[in-house]
C-alpha cells in the first residue's frame, strides 16, 4: 500500500475534476510508444484467445486493448469493456462499436459466475486499494477451463540515464508513492495463487527507449511536477531535465521499465473452491 503519499491516486476517481482529461492524455501518450503497441499485439496470444470467445476487459480505459481483443474473437465472439469511468467508457465505445461498455467496479463485477472465456486487465491493480478482491472477482466470472491475464508495469523498476542515481530514484519514487499499490505487479503471482488459481504462468518484458520518442519525453517531463510536489528541489530537477534533453539530442539517452504479465488457467470453477463466498 502507499505508505508516503504525496497526493491521492488520481486514477481512482477519473471522472472527478480534470482527471478525465489527464487520464485520456496519459493513455494516449503510453499507447503512442512502440513498446506499448508491441505489447498490445502480444496480449491476445498470452490469453490464448480464439474466434468465438467471450472476453471481459476489466479497467478497459479508452478501449485500446479491447479493440485488439475484438479483432481476434471476430464477430463470433464478444468483448465487454468494463471501467469505473463513464468518460473513458465513452471513448472505448467510440473506438470499437462492437464492444459492450459496462460501468462497474473491479472489486464487485456485475456478472454471474463463469460468464466469460477470457478475462483481461492491465494497469489496474496498482490503482486499487484491494487488488486481491479484483483478482478473485476476475477468476469468479471466468468459466472452468478459461484463462485470466493481468498486466502491470513495475514503475519502481524505471531506470533513466543520464542523471544522478539518487536523484533519479527519488523522482521515480515520487511517482510510485502516489499509486495505491505500486508493487502490485511483483505480487501478481502470489495473488493468483492465493485466489485459488492452480496454473500460473509469468511473463516479464523490459520496455526500453534510447531515442527522443515524444511520448516518453512528454511522460518524463510530466513527472517533474510530481517530483516538485514531493519536495524535490526545483533547481536539481531543472538541471536534470537539461541533462536529459542534451542526452536525447546526442543520442545518449536511455530508459527502461519492467512489465509483468501473469496468466492463470482455471482447471475448476473458482466458485467451487473453499473460502469463496462470492455470488
Amino acid at each position: 500500500m502507499r505508505s508516503d503519499p504525496h497526493g491521492p491516486d488520481r486514477w481512482a476517481a477519473v471522472d472527478s475534476d480534470d482527471n478525465a482529461h489527464m487520464a485520456l492524455s496519459r493513455i494516449e501518450q503510453l499507447h503512442g510508444t512502440p513498446a506499448e503497441q508491441a505489447a498490445v499485439r502480444r496480449y491476445p496470444d498470452l490469453l490464448q484467445l480464439k474466434p468465438g470467445h467471450d472476453v471481459l476487459d476489466v479497467g478497459a480505459g479508452a478501449g485500446h486493448v479491447a479493440h485488439h481483443l475484438a479483432a481476434r474473437v471476430t464477430a463470433r465472439g464478444t468483448v465487454c469493456a468494463l471501467d469505473r469511468s463513464a468518460a473513458l467508457l465513452a471513448h472505448a465505445r467510440q473506438r470499437n462499436r462492437r464492444a459492450l461498455g459496462v460501468q462497474g467496479d473491479a472489486g464487485a463485477l456485475p456478472f454471474p459466475a463463469g460468464r466469460f472465456d477470457r478475462v483481461f486487465a492491465r494497469w489496474l491493480l496498482l490503482h486499487l486499494p484491494d487488488p486481491f478482491a479484483a483478482i478473485r472477482e476476475m477468476l469468479r466470472v471466468t468459466r472452468s477451463g478459461g484463462r485470466v491475464l493481468v498486466v502491470e508495469t513495475d514503475w519502481d523498476s524505471l531506470c533513466i540515464s543520464p542523471g544522478d542515481t539518487d536523484l533519479v530514484r527519488r523522482i521515480v519514487h515520487a511517482n510510485t508513492d502516489r499509486q495505491a499499490n505500486a508493487a502490485s505487479g511483483r505480487r501478481l503471482t502470489a495473488l493468483f495463487r492465493q485466489a485459488g488459481c492452480r496454473d500460473v504462468q509469468v511473463h516479464a518484458f523490459v520496455d526500453h527507449v534510447s531515442t527522443g520518442d515524444p511520448n516518453w519525453v512528454a511522460f518524463l517531463e510530466s513527472r517533474l511536477d510530481v517530483a516538485r510536489a514531493a519536495g524535490i528541489d526545483a533547481r536539481d530537477l531543472a538541471l536534470w531535465w537539461e541533462d536529459v534533453r542534451r542526452a536525447i539530442d546526442a543520442g545518449e539517452f536511455f530508459a527502461c521499465v519492467t512489465r509483468i504479465a501473469v496468466a492463470g488457467a482455471l482447471t475448476e470453477s473458482v466458485s467451487d473452491q473453499p473460502g469463496n463466498t462470492s455470488s
